[in-house]
């Protein structure tokens, strides 16, 4: 029970605090630790998330110059929330890369609005870092905001580039690694793929969840070494093509018979049988036998 909620909730570290609604079983918020943390007479307990709309409506928002801007002027884009800082030197090198992909998209009409939401350590460091970049940011005494936009988002990390709709819902956390992946921005605003080619960015959802993979021919160098280390890993013969669903958590693997021909229909079939627990799982890693030997 305790994997499985894990799982649901994608907790990656220990200590976590998530509210549930008790009445509708909704998620209200899985940064309870911060939320406690920052309000620890409970002002606002049940912490419930601020609408990410309703959230930048009410901040300033800057240009390069300090002028006030309106959220109005950008609420109907594609917006780009950058977590970045001047201080990382990561965010640094991913800086130039977004402006031109930023020019980019613009160029193609698309209409695109980034807002950078600083982490940096003085008011100076962020004004020196948003005249490198030609979109707003929110304000520097926006502190609280800022805290809870990361928050809400569960940005763990910088650089992150989150990907929003017109509507303001959430199209990609991932906009950082889309963009390496796809540097001519002709998939924006990389929205999710039903399928998806094998790469090292997909190794924590093989961590998190049960995923079905199907192993083909030679791709890239990348995939491929990404799809060969999974099979190494998973104790997978070297076949192709194969349809695997691999649930590392619990360390099982539930395969398609050999002599089954891949189709829509069978891999279909496949995943229903899974859902309705009719199939055999096998270890991820066989039991050797100095494990089983209990002498």
């Amino acid at each position: 029970m305790a994997i499985r909620l894990s799982r649901q909730y994608r907790v990656t570290g220990i200590p976590t605090l998530v509210f549930i609604d008790s009445r509708s079983g909704r998620l209200l918020t899985k940064a309870g630790r911060e939320m406690v943390t920052s309000d620890p007479e409970a002002l606002t307990f049940p912490w419930r998330p601020r609408p990410i709309g309703d959230l930048l409506a009410s901040t300033s928002l800057v240009d390069t110059q300090g002028q006030q801007v309106s959220y109005d002027t950008v609420k109907d884009s594609y917006k780009g929330l950058y977590f970045s800082a001047h201080w990382c030197p990561p965010c640094r090198a991913f800086t130039p890369q977004l402006v031109t992909a930023y020019e980019k998209i613009n160029n193609k009409e698309h209409t695109f609005q980034i807002i950078f939401i600083s982490s940096d350590r003085s008011e100076e460091s962020w004004q020196t870092y948003h005249s490198t970049m030609p979109w707003l940011s929110m304000a520097w005494e926006e502190k609280d905001a800022r805290h809870e936009l990361a928050s809400s988002l569960e940005v763990k990390g910088i650089p992150t580039l989150v990907i929003l709709g017109p509507d303001n819902s959430i199209i990609t956390i991932d906009g950082r690694t889309e963009l390496s992946e796809d540097p001519e921005v002709e998939r924006f605003p990389w929205r999710p793929q039903s399928v998806e080619v094998l790469a090292e960015r997909h190794m924590s959802r093989l961590q998190e969840s049960p995923c079905l993979v199907l192993f083909t021919g030679k791709l890239n160098n990348q995939s491929d070494e990404v799809a060969d280390s999974v099979r190494d890993f998973a104790c997978l013969e070297d076949v192709v093509p194969l349809v695997a669903i691999l649930d590392l958590s619990e360390g099982a693997k539930f395969l398609l018979e050999d002599g089954v021909e891949v189709s829509t229909a069978t891999v279909h079939n496949f995943v229903t049988r899974y859902t309705n627990d009719k199939l055999s799982s096998l270890p991820i890693r066989p039991v050797t036998s100095s494990a089983t030997n209990t002498s």
